[in-house]
Formats: C-alpha cells, structure tokens, sequence
C-alpha cells in the first residue's frame, strides 16, 4: 500500500500507528536526486568539454551558475533531513500517555507537540478545516477539562468513508474506548477579543513574546534561504549594473525565453525604451525585498514574526 497505516500492538498493550505515504517518499527522493545531479552533470561536462559555455561566462555570471549549483545541493540536503514522510502514533494505558513522532527519509525523529494523556478523555471529533470549498478533515481528542490533541498525521488525510479512514477511526476508538466519530463538525469559534480596557491590564509577558520552537527554523533551512538570498542578491546587482548601463548609454536589451533579443533605443522608441527601464526597476525592488526576507530567515532563524 503506498499511502496507509501499519498497526501494532505491543505485549504491552501499547498501541503503534505507523503512517506511511510512499508517495511523498518517493517524490522526495527524485526531486532529491535530480537536484544532486544536475551540478554534477554541468561539473563533469565543463571540465569533458573544453569550448563548454560555461568557460565564457563573466564573473558575475560564473558567481550566479555557483550559486544556483550550492542552492540545488541545499535544496536536496533540506528534503532529506526536513521532508517529514512517516508518522507514528503511539498510545499506551500502561502509562497514560499518548504521542506522535514523525521520521525523515535521513532517520531524524522529531516529537510533535509533547506528550499527551489519555485519561479523562471525552471523544473523537471529526472537524472541518479550512474554507467551505477548499479544507481538509482533522481528528481531535478531546478531554473532559476542555483540553484538545490533534490526532490527523500530516502526511495522510483523512477521508470519512474510505476504507482507509473508518479502520483508522475504528481502532483508535476501540483503543481508547470512546465511541467512533461519524459526522464532521465545523471548527469551535473562536473566544471573542478582549476590549481595549482588557488589553491594556493584561500586559504580554516574555514567554508570549518569546518565538515558540515551532517558529524557528533549521539550520539546514536557514543555510538554503541564505543561499537563495545571496542568489538573488547577485542576480538584482546583475540587472542593477544593466539599468544603469541602459541609462548611461540611452539604450536598453531585452530578451526572453522565446523571442530574440531586441534593444530598444530612447530616441527611436522612447515610450518601448521607457516602460523596459520601469518594468526592469521593478523587478529590482520586487526580487530585492525578497533577497532581503531570505537572508534576514538565514540570519534570525524566525519564520514568521511574533505577534
């Protein structure tokens, strides 16, 4: 079975859920591999070829091809060591804990959200996430004292009705001992916002304004977004130094994937020569902000700001 659980049961009496989604596995593996060979494939053909275009290039060009080389490395090491493709659930009443594991194609286990009780439990609740035509189904265990645990694994969905999912359901309501969800309920609104005069005595402490270990991100992530920052920092400074060109000589070259090449002159076409300059600063600012939020995710390590 490519996508699927794998039940186990422990002499124990814990209870092993492995999701697995050979898919995602294999998907991984080939964007993987693809990204590993091409820079070796360009390597071996430049030094093989001694006339490789690649002998011609300028400097700025050559930084550029090296970057886009390191940055597919990056990009083959981050989905190896971060994919997260398997999933285990595990459940004890020995204990009275539950908790999910997840697991990379490298071996690397990550907890996700700590461990869980198992006692005092109310029910499995199917809940709809998401817009009304565009959402997914979680699973959610509820306890008596309110508190939710979210049960769906990240890299199997669930699909009430499907064989698939209503074993699923059905052996982990027969685990816990709590009846098996059918219906699929809309998401609890959310608690309504303080008033200003409730804000204001309740100031935020340190612990909310401290980033969460959910915000921060890998080294392995930070080392890809810096390269991708730096890439595209070379590649503004390289359409940088060509509008200022365009402006010093009064002309402008542009081409395209598709079409040749072709250099407007401000005396001849100045409307054509004008909106190329304008469409070309653009793209400077554009890409540039977003050299910027690469290299300021490698530096900081935040995903997204703390609010």
């Amino acid at each position: 079975m490519l996508i699927g659980h794998r039940y186990e049961r422990t002499p124990g009496g814990d209870l092993h859920i492995h999701s697995h989604n050979r898919v995602q596995a294999g998907l991984v593996l080939f964007v993987g591999a693809v990204a590993l060979a091409v820079p070796g494939a360009f390597v071996v053909g430049a030094l093989v070829n001694e006339h490789s275009p690649l002998s011609r290039l300028a400097p700025l060009s050559w930084l550029l091809v090296v970057l886009a080389f390191l940055l597919l490395v990056a990009l083959a090491v981050v989905l190896l060591v971060y994919t997260e493709t398997s999933e285990t659930l595990t459940l004890s009443r020995r204990d009275g804990v539950g908790r999910r594991h997840t697991r990379t194609l490298s071996g690397r286990c990550t907890q996700v959200n700590g461990a869980f009780a198992l006692h005092g439990l109310s029910a499995l609740q199917l809940r709809w996430h998401g817009t009304l035509h565009r959402g997914t189904t979680q699973l959610w265990l509820v306890h008596h004292d309110g508190s939710e645990t979210l049960l769906t694994p990240g890299n199997v969905a669930v699909l009430p009705g499907t064989r698939r999912t209503d074993r699923w359901l059905g052996v982990l309501a027969d685990y816990l001992q709590l009846p098996v969800p059918v219906e699929v309920l809309d998401p609890p609104r959310a608690a309504p916002a303080q008033t200003g005069e409730e804000g204001a005595d309740k100031a935020p402490s340190a612990a909310d304004k401290a980033p969460s270990a959910a915000d921060k991100a890998g080294a392995g992530v930070r080392l890809f977004f810096g390269l991708l920052g730096a890439f595209l920092a070379v590649l503004e400074l390289k359409q940088l130094l060509s509008l200022v060109t365009a402006l010093a000589t009064a002309r402008i070259r542009v081409g395209g994937y598709r079409v040749s090449a072709h250099t407007y002159y401000w005396s001849e076409q100045p409307l054509a020569y004008a909106f190329n300059v304008l469409f070309g600063v653009a793209m400077v600012v554009l890409v540039g902000m977003f050299a910027i939020g690469c290299l300021r995710l490698a530096l900081f390590g935040r995903i997204r700001s703390a609010t």
